[in-house]
């Protein structure tokens, strides 16, 4: 009599958990194919989410701090809205889009929960947001576009512009590089072998080709790391358990297309560098007023007036949404100010729309997913542990030169990627042989 009042409760549950595994898996590929199908998915993987969290029965992770902390950020977003909306009563609706879009960005608590620290579940989301990408890339992009590319014309494939597409590729490479290094390192069959080669080319190329000096800055500086750390671990190995004559061979085959790839580029990273040697050499004399308005010479002027406004209002910031009418305050040329809206620059976003207490609360909650990304370094998925966290110093990097995360690439990469590091902080905290077992 008891089991059968709660077999209903149990079939709901598995309903549930159904429904919501199928509208992820459609949130997570259709990022970049087709908004509204996204959007649509989002809206009932959040309701599964909210069920699924009203039935959770264990309290330590029903009622962990990170919901505080999601419960203080929305208590700070609605403070600051009223502001916001007196201030730039022109802009009261986009406040509300704009502080949706920084919430969302909690969403990764519910990517975690459906996962629940499973390495296997973890893989394949990831594996679903790729291909998602890939999908639309061959939708966006076309054979001409890529000769013109390689041919030294900036292309950006169709996406929001060249520097989004160029923060995809190459976290297309990373991947591609962590599976090369894994399939270098073990035995591995040739599909392996040839979708980490394939990965790896594409996203070589492509980031060559979108021509963005924020991403390979970025790549230089996470792909140096890594060389370091990888040369670290071959010396603490028996030189002849870690070097194989077919890993040599193999190694040294890879490194020369890499090399023959990156000499046939080498013009077009020549043309990027040279459009911002001007640039340079008035910022080393420290003329900054004098500097143009171009690529390099608008991040640099708008930076300085972003840190005099968030000066302004160092705690609360000005608003989700404020940083558009900012830029039209601001003494720029009209130009400047009728096409763009925004700072290149994430971390000042942030300030300036929530200040230093809307920054903590984002820090502390990315603080967390590297957390539970850092387990996977202590287990025998340590080559997904630094492809992960790699993307992460790329993504923290490139962020610096582009305000990836007040545009839907930025949140789904955050979303989905941090969605992962958060299940396994959430579910394998206390308990890191889980991650081995699941």
């Amino acid at each position: 009599m008891e089991s059968s009042r709660w077999m209903p409760r149990a079939g709901w549950k598995k309903t549930n958990k159904a429904v919501g595994w199928v509208a992820l898996s459609i949130y997570a590929f259709s990022w970049l194919i087709s908004f509204d199908l996204s959007r649509s998915a989002e809206s009932v993987f959040i309701l599964c989410f909210v069920i699924a969290w009203c039935t959770e029965p264990e309290p330590s992770v029903k009622w962990h701090k990170v919901f505080l902390l999601l419960l203080a950020f929305v208590v700070l977003q609605t403070g600051v809205y009223f502001f916001a909306v007196e201030r730039f009563p022109d802009f009261a609706d986009e406040q509300i889009k704009a502080a949706r879009h920084f919430s969302k960005l909690f969403l990764c608590i519910a990517v975690a929960w459906w996962l629940r620290g499973s390495m296997r579940a973890a893989k394949y989301l990831m594996i679903v947001f790729l291909v998602g990408f890939l999908v639309s890339l061959a939708i966006h992009s076309s054979t001409d576009e890529w000769l013109a590319a390689i041919g030294g014309r900036r292309v950006d494939f169709g996406y929001t512009n060249a520097q989004h597409t160029a923060l995809y590729l190459s976290l297309v490479l990373i991947m591609g590089g962590t599976l090369l290094a894994r399939c270098l390192q073990r035995p591995a069959r040739g599909i392996e072998w040839g979708l980490a080669l394939g990965m790896t080319i594409l996203g070589l190329v492509g980031v060559v080709v979108t021509q963005t000096r924020a991403v390979w800055l970025a790549l230089v500086i996470v792909l140096t790391c890594l060389l370091l750390v990888g040369l670290v671990c071959l010396c603490k190995q028996s030189l002849r358990k870690a070097l194989s004559a077919r890993s040599v061979v193999v190694f040294i085959t890879v490194a020369s297309v890499l090399a023959v790839l990156g000499y046939s580029l080498a013009p077009v990273f020549e043309k990027r560098f040279h459009a911002s040697q001007a640039t340079i050499q008035a910022l080393e004399a420290g003329d900054i007023a004098d500097i143009r308005y171009n690529s390099t010479g608008i991040r640099l002027h708008t930076w300085v007036y972003a840190l005099e406004k968030i000066s302004e209002r160092p705690l609360t910031g000005w608003g989700g949404e404020s940083h558009k009418p900012l830029i039209d305050e601001g003494p720029f040329p009209d130009r400047v100010k009728q096409r763009f809206g925004h700072f290149h620059n994430s971390y000042l976003e942030i300030l300036l729309a929530y200040g230093a207490l809307g920054m903590l609360a984002l820090a502390t909650l990315t603080w967390m997913i590297l957390k539970g990304t850092f387990l996977l370094l202590r287990s025998d998925k340590r080559y997904w542990g630094v492809g992960l966290l790699s993307t992460w110093a790329l993504f923290f990097i490139v962020n610096m030169f582009e305000s990836y995360l007040i545009f839907n690439s930025g949140m789904y990469f955050y979303i989905i990627v941090g969605g992962v590091g958060m299940s396994f902080y959430l579910f394998n905290e206390h308990d890191r042989a889980k991650v081995v077992a699941r």
